[in-house]
């Protein structure tokens, strides 16, 4: 796939749709992929790239957190997709439920998947951001999976 640089020359004002896994390495700072996900997250920052995710990705960043009982993180996390105005968060609508059901019957794919999947054509991107394998390409969009951009030793 190359390198995030040539990700971000690629993805260059264009819409793309971030998933849960970006946020919690972000968020996180993974020691594996920090390095590829906040260049991502400064690009959208700046403008080059408009980002956006839905309302699901903001539950499931938060499972953790309510898991292990760290609410100062869990109100930070709501701060940060809430207050931070380079992020579009769109809501999960019937339309989009609907939509969501017609793709999981025709990729096989887990249900949050194809919700993610269909908040992302409905948003009009042009790809979705992810490490999830069980979101694959189609023809309706591109996925670009962020273990591809971890440097190979």
């Amino acid at each position: 796939m190359g390198t995030i640089a040539d990700l971000l020359d690629n993805l260059h004002g264009q819409q793309v749709y971030l998933d849960t896994n970006v946020f919690i390495y972000f968020l996180d700072r993974n020691p594996d992929y920090f390095e590829i996900v906040a260049p991502l997250i400064e690009a959208i920052e700046s403008g080059a790239i408009a980002g956006c995710t839905g309302d699901a990705v903001i539950a499931e960043t938060l499972v953790k957190p309510y898991q292990t009982g760290n609410l100062a993180l869990v109100a930070s996390i709501k701060v940060f997709f809430r207050s931070e105005n380079f992020l579009s968060v769109y809501p999960h609508d019937a339309e989009t439920f609907d939509l969501a059901a017609q793709l999981k019957a025709k990729y096989n794919q887990k249900f949050i998947d194809a919700l993610h999947y269909a908040t992302a054509i409905k948003a009009g991107c042009k790809a979705i951001i992810t490490n999830d394998s069980g979101i694959r390409d189609s023809e309706e969009m591109e996925v670009i999976l962020l273990s591809k951009l971890l440097k190979q030793p």
